[in-house]
């Protein structure tokens, strides 16, 4: 059978290049199994990840630990650890880290209630985080990834990573972005290889890194094929 890569995604709003990324993998040999990324999705990688059942992960969809944090659709509190637990290489991107989900059709928490919002459908509301807030989700991500037993990569595209998010979209916040990048930088552990991108996560920039690093890993056999 072909080694499985599994992916957390969120959509065309935050990872435009799975159109190029997913067939490119496929090409080298892989098989590749999407999870998204909003609760259910999130668990479900997140226990086959515990499986071991990855040859390598991309989890490029990191919005569920700002949900669990600020009460919104929680993938559970484990989310992130287990594939640092079984060893699994694996690349993290934190698309969408910015946002909040919220059910769509109900009233939101009196904290978020001041805050800007995406009604992305009439499920879910997209809550856009403060810089403060973005500087915990940045610290919970360093936290959890300091746990990895296995290579671990953090791209983080500086140029922003979900769609709305760009210059001149509707929640770009570029000091909220800065906030977030700063963190980051500051709080990573050294087991962690830090990769900062001058691009978006949309780009095809974010893209070629990522298949970089996985013909560097499977080159030197940190990836099993």
């Amino acid at each position: 059978s072909k080694p499985l890569i599994g992916m957390t995604s969120l959509g065309s709003s935050c990872l435009r290049y799975m159109k190029t990324l997913k067939p490119a993998l496929e090409e080298r040999g892989f098989e590749v199994a999407v999870f998204h990324a909003t609760g259910m999705g999130g668990r479900a990688f997140e226990s086959l990840a515990a499986e071991g059942r990855f040859a390598c992960v991309m989890d490029f969809a990191t919005q569920e630990i700002g949900n669990h944090l600020m009460g919104g659709l929680s993938a559970g509190v484990d989310r992130l650890t287990n594939a640092g637990q079984t060893a699994t290489p694996q690349m993290v991107a934190p698309a969408c880290y910015d946002l909040v989900d919220m059910v769509g059709w109900k009233d939101l928490p009196e904290r978020m209630s001041h805050k800007p919002a995406h009604d992305h459908n009439r499920l879910l509301k997209s809550v856009v985080l403060d810089a403060d807030e973005r500087r915990e989700v940045a610290r919970a991500h360093a936290e959890k990834l300091a746990t990895a037993k296995g290579a671990t990569a953090f791209l983080m595209p500086k140029g922003g990573c979900n769609e709305w998010d760009r210059p001149g979209a509707d929640l770009h916040d570029q000091d909220g972005l800065t906030a977030f990048v700063n963190e980051i930088e500051a709080a990573l552990p050294d087991n962690v290889e830090y990769i900062p991108l001058e691009c978006h996560i949309n780009d095809p920039e974010f893209t070629a890194k990522v298949l970089q690093v996985l013909d560097r890993w499977v080159s030197d056999g940190t990836i099993k094929t």
